[in-house]
């Protein structure tokens, strides 16, 4: 379990695909519950599971790039400083994060969307995945 947070060794999408979905079920739960009752809270519990989704991203990076490395990592790095842009973003403009309205802000986040789907479903050509 302590290889699933660090930052070292590669994974499959498949083992990708399953540690998001084991950890981000219960975890959006409980982000969704707790943003219900304060705010505040939710966004900084938000910002926390991020960090944790970070170390399997970064995991599957390594294996899809793991011939161009430098492009991956730059690539990682625009996901996630718009991830946590996003989530700053609405920590501190409450009114537009809990409006029902579209906002062209939104469109922020369809690049680290991309990303992510990119590196599911790309085969890594890696034998055995160590993380």
């Amino acid at each position: 379990m302590k290889n699933w947070f660090n930052y070292k060794d590669t994974i499959s999408g498949k083992t990708y695909l399953y540690r998001s979905l084991i950890v981000g079920i219960p975890l959006s739960i409980v982000y969704f519950l707790l943003e219900e009752l304060n705010y505040y809270a939710g966004c900084l519990f938000g910002i926390s599971m991020y960090i944790i989704f970070f170390s399997f991203r970064y995991k599957r990076m390594s294996a899809v790039f793991k011939d161009n490395i430098d492009l991956g990592k730059k690539l990682f790095y625009i996901s996630v400083s718009l991830d946590l842009f996003m989530e700053l973003y609405y920590l501190f403009n409450m009114e537009l994060a809990q409006s029902d309205d579209f906002v062209l802000i939104d469109l922020i986040t369809l690049p680290s969307a991309v990303f992510i789907l990119y590196i599911l479903f790309k085969d890594s050509e890696i034998e055995k995945h160590n993380g």
